[in-house]
């Protein structure tokens, strides 16, 4: 079984590797990658070990986020069935292939090395990003037909008029998502950095309009975790905290 990304692959696009496992959750970007590969990858990332083997070794292509480990292995795994091992606390220890309970992938601990502060290697992702087009109030404000992404965050956070605010977060949110290596390494980030922490920067950025940026980062975004990212944001501002 291959799972294919709705819409299908770009036809000149490179294959897709992203493997994601937190909090029992699992997130995909894969383009024709093993199966095997994608166990040893979360086998990597959990510390747990993957015991037998897959009945049909395959590639496959798949495209989800934060879905719950058991239904993540079930699309990934297809009809194969499986059995999760959790120790003390949940966590993870073993992925029995049902079938053979050979040892196919050793447990391993984890990276345990020390991560950037938020918001890591974002800033030069966004400024190495090429200007994209945009029309109306944007262009009027920047005074071309084309912006670059630091440009649409200070209009975001700054600009007095709403219409303009409102337009740069849109054309800013749909170029993060349409850029693969951005929209990874954004997700990574809002992985790893806590609603409480956002909420604050947020307030120090926007200051009165917090409230107001949160709610059309809702309004606007595709993505589920930007989407759930901003919900917690706004819970935070609302209890103040």
């Amino acid at each position: 079984m291959v799972l294919a990304r709705r819409g299908g692959w770009a036809a000149d696009e490179p294959p897709a590797r992203v493997v994601r496992y937190d909090d029992d959750v699992l997130t995909v970007r894969l383009g024709d990658v093993p199966i095997s590969e994608v166990l040893a990858d979360l086998a990597m990332q959990s510390g747990a070990e993957v015991r037998g083997q897959v009945r049909e070794p395959r590639n496959v292509t798949a495209a989800f986020d934060s879905v719950p480990l058991p239904q993540a292995l079930a699309r990934l795994l297809g009809d194969q069935n499986f059995a999760l091992v959790y120790g003390s606390g949940g966590h993870l220890k073993a992925v029995r292939l049902l079938g053979s309970d050979a040892v196919s992938v050793q447990a391993s601990t984890p990276s345990a090395a020390q991560r950037a502060p938020f918001p890591g290697a974002l800033p030069a992702l966004i400024d190495a990003h090429p200007p994209v087009p945009v029309t109306g109030a944007v262009a009027d404000a920047v005074q071309s037909e084309s912006a670059s992404l630091r440009q649409l965050l200070e209009l975001t956070l700054n600009h007095p008029d709403a219409t303009v605010r409102t337009e740069a977060l849109r054309t800013g949110l749909a170029a993060v998502e349409a850029d693969r290596d951005l929209y990874v390494a954004v997700i990574d980030e809002l992985d790893h950095t806590d609603s409480t922490f956002l909420a604050s920067l947020l307030r120090a950025s926007a200051g009165e309009r917090t409230d107001e940026l949160a709610a059309h980062v809702l309004q606007e975004a595709h993505a589920a975790k930007i989407r759930l990212m901003a919900t917690s944001v706004q819970q935070r501002l609302r209890r103040g905290s």
